[in-house]
């Protein structure tokens, strides 16, 4: 149970076959068995951006990255926020029981609202970022499976994530000039983010290779197309779920597919009924290993989600007229180890189809070296390219070279 509790606690922390299992100091306490584990990175990132026909500061995804053209230089947190990682766990009248307490931290400054960034002034005097992302709990047994219930990441493009080779990294990048919490990753690029959501969920015992999870979250409330209206979604619950397959022998490998739903009811800014819609979305993902080879690919389909993240967030995911919009992304992902260095090529686009049309795509190159079994250093170098229909391109490229600790 130790090992399989202490990856779910560490979630994004865990690579999947990037690196080694993530590390973790454990003891006793009368009963209970204590955990302790995280990463620390920090990554130096030159990015060049050329706004081309676009307005810079426009609604593409690369001028995120870049407001105005020219090379930004940066150090930052990947993909990954530094962690803190505590659990308690242990076994009472047959039920294995824990508990999860998971805490992240920025290396970079915040803004004078508390917000990382948001005047955009230096570094100097300010405090980092702190993200409690993870508070759950969890019971059960091999025959009844495990109940999970508390804060923890969504199910619906977790394994996108997850199994992304830039977890490790930075991938895309978000900001340059003071950079944010994070990176992007791949969000907006082949995947939306899984989300940080308050949910309960039954996950059963594996059947073989097959197991299943289903559950219900809070709900959240998306973004329409101006102030005039708001999209609200505490009207029912959030529905999720998750079946996966995986398998042993000379080429192991893994799928899964999820989905998620939630109604959403259009106001008015005065609360007069629009109209109804949801958030809603597929999703399948697979890896195969062949020798020293790894493969993976994923692709998902979404309505009233943008490419980026689930209910709107950068672009609206409803019109005023309660219209979702329709995303769908994919990527491809092909990675080789020799000895203690794996290579690592990432392709992924994403487009949105209906409101704000838009396409993404990214193009990673990745050398993940492992020094030690906690340390591995790493370079990449990213592409990124943004289309707004009727508003131009947006290019920009990335170099990051860094390093990340897993304790």
């Amino acid at each position: 149970m130790r090992k399989n509790t202490l990856l779910r606690a560490l979630a994004l922390s865990s690579t999947l076959g990037v690196t080694g299992t993530a590390h973790a100091v454990t003891w006793d306490a009368g009963d209970w068995t204590l955990g302790l584990g995280g990463n620390v990175n920090a990554f130096y990132t030159r990015t060049n951006c050329d706004a081309s026909d676009l307005d810079s500061g426009g609604t593409t995804l690369a001028s995120l990255a870049c407001p105005t053209d020219g090379d930004k230089n940066s150090v930052n947190n990947g993909l990954l926020p530094a962690s803190l990682n505590f659990s308690a766990e242990t076994t009472q009248n047959g039920f294995d029981i824990s508990a999860h307490i998971n805490v992240y931290y920025g290396i970079t400054s915040s803004g004078a609202d508390g917000d990382s960034n948001a005047d955009n002034t230096p570094d100097a005097l300010k405090f980092s970022s702190v993200d409690a992302r993870q508070v759950y709990l969890t019971f059960g047994n091999a025959d009844m499976g495990t109940v999970k219930m508390g804060r923890d990441f969504g199910l619906f493009a977790f394994d996108a994530i997850i199994n992304d080779m830039s977890l490790l990294g930075a991938g895309s990048a978000f900001t340059t000039a003071n950079p944010g919490h994070t990176t992007l990753g791949g969000l907006g690029y082949g995947y939306v983010y899984t989300d940080r959501l308050a949910q309960i969920n039954w996950t059963s015992p594996k059947w073989g290779g097959f197991q299943g999870t289903v559950g219900v979250f809070n709900p959240f409330d998306g973004q329409t197309s101006s102030a005039a209206t708001k999209a609200i979604g505490e009207s029912s619950l959030g529905f999720h779920g998750k079946a996966s397959y995986e398998w042993d022998g000379a080429y192991p490998g893994y799928v899964s597919t999820t989905f998620l739903k939630q109604d959403i009811d259009i106001q008015t800014a005065t609360g007069a009924d629009v109209g109804s819609s949801d958030i809603q979305g597929w999703d399948i993902f697979g890896k195969v290993s062949i020798g020293d080879f790894g493969f993976a690919g994923y692709y998902y389909d979404g309505e009233g989600m943008t490419s980026l993240a689930l209910g709107g967030l950068v672009f609206p995911g409803f019109s005023d007229t309660a219209d979702a919009e329709e995303s769908s992304g994919y990527y491809v992902q092909g990675t080789y180890n020799w000895n203690n260095t794996k290579f690592g090529i990432h392709w992924a686009e994403s487009e949105q189809e209906e409101l704000t049309k838009v396409e993404n795509e990214r193009l990673t190159l990745g050398v993940y070296h492992n020094l030690t079994p906690a340390l591995t250093l790493l370079g990449e170098y990213s592409m990124q390219e943004s289309s707004l229909s009727g508003g131009g391109t947006d290019k920009t490229s990335s170099f990051n070279v860094g390093a990340i600790l897993f304790f």
